[in-house]
């Protein structure tokens, strides 16, 4: 009996001891993070910038893999699919798992069920971008341009946020456009400065740089409130005095459901140090997004908030679910 009690205590022990080696080496192996929008966007450059901190706190290596494509939902996909042993991560933002429930009939994944919010680190709108040469100012110009072109207006998006956001605003003015699709905003915004369409919403980390260099000018701002970093700017709901939904994109680091609990906060742990490192609060300021530590509680609070504004932005904007 004794024997037995003794040997069950050395396995337990032992498996003790197996474990602890595991979870303190993590990452043994490079990790992959999807990310569902193109090399070179606002997105790509926030997420490479967390990937070299994440790789110097841990002394391994993250790597950003760009899934573009149907609207992010290829990384979701990537994603959500993967073994969840913490090599495989999604940064994305709830405009992107929130917004695409909203916007899909069908996913790739279950957003509430197949991945796992672990911890958020910044929120940036999305703003409304004109040429910098196409003589509009306001929105009140864009709107009355928007009119007189008629059924010649268009606009740009590659995004389903940049979708949304466009629709809220034609909705709420009374006016149509027709809509461009592209693989990447800065597809869109090319074609904005080069005046092929006549605006678009993007991603306020790109198109901060791209006003910075005079390649088009920055109207409005998708969410309900105006952005610590851009305070000149005005909301759509200021600009057009109409209810226009809360579009905001609150960014953060995702896992496959079922990731162990251990590896899961010990990526909470170094986000929230890197998004409090004061190099990294002025590198997100400067790029127009506001830092934003969320831990996994509220990360997922506001996730679950996200899930039901977007249900509010489609009905307002009177959305076509694809």
């Amino acid at each position: 009996m004794f024997a037995r009690i003794a040997a069950a205590c050395l396995s337990t022990a032992l498996l003790l001891v197996q474990a602890a080696p595991a979870a303190a080496a993590y990452p043994d192996r490079p990790v992959r993070i999807m990310l569902g929008f193109a090399a070179g966007g606002g997105a790509d450059i926030m997420a490479r910038w967390y990937a070299e901190k994440l790789g110097k706190l841990s002394g391994g290596t993250f790597l950003v893999e760009n899934r573009v494509g149907a609207s992010g939902n290829l990384s979701l996909e990537a994603a959500g699919h993967a073994k969840p042993d913490g090599l495989t991560l999604l940064f994305s933002a709830t405009v992107g798992t929130a917004g695409n429930a909203a916007l899909f009939r069908k996913l790739p994944i279950d957003v509430e069920k197949d991945i796992v919010p672990i911890v958020g680190f910044a929120e940036t709108p999305f703003v409304m971008v004109v040429a910098p040469d196409a003589g509009i100012n306001s929105v009140a110009d864009l709107t009355a341009a928007i009119k007189a072109k008629g059924a010649r207006a268009t606009y740009g998006a590659a995004t389903g946020s940049g979708v949304a956001s466009s629709a809220l605003y034609l909705n709420a003015i009374g006016a149509e456009a027709t809509y461009v699709g592209y693989k990447a905003t800065a597809n869109a915004v090319q074609d904005v400065t080069g005046r092929q369409i006549d605006f678009a919403f993007a991603d306020v980390v790109y198109a901060t740089g791209q006003a910075r260099q005079g390649r088009i000018k920055i109207l409005a701002i998708s969410s309900n409130e105006r952005s610590p970093t851009l305070p000149d700017v005005p909301t759509l709901k200021e600009a057009t005095g109409t209810k226009t939904g809360d579009i905001v994109a609150v960014w953060g680091v995702w896992a496959p459901t079922g990731t162990p609990p251990e590896i899961l906060r010990q990526l909470e742990r170094w986000t929230t140090d890197i998004t409090n490192m004061p190099d990294t609060q002025k590198f997100l300021s400067d790029q127009g997004a506001t830092p934003r530590a969320l831990n996994t509680a509220d990360y997922k609070a506001n996730f679950e908030t996200a899930l039901g504004a977007w249900k509010d932005a489609v009905r307002i904007g009177k959305i076509e679910v694809q």
